[in-house]
């Protein structure tokens, strides 16, 4: 989780960058879109209960990732 969570509040440059070019450091820490997969899956191993929590704390991150880009023109 915590390097999904880390991962969506870069700023948008870093994350187009790694878009483009890949992370030549992920290899060795971690690639945070392997690790949204992963809480995918744990969550659909989890009871419902505990599946609704993760959940919760999941959507919480989504909601940066999602969120549009601010204009470039300020």
């Amino acid at each position: 989780m915590g390097l999904w969570k880390k991962y969506v509040h870069q700023p948008e440059r870093d994350l187009w960058h790694d878009y483009e070019w890949g992370n030549v450091h992920w290899y060795c820490c971690g690639d945070p879109l392997e690790a949204r997969a992963l809480l995918d899956t744990v969550t659909r191993a989890l009871s419902p209960r505990s599946a609704r929590e993760l959940r919760k704390i999941v959507n919480r991150s989504d909601a940066v990732w999602d969120r549009p880009s601010p204009p470039y023109d300020l």
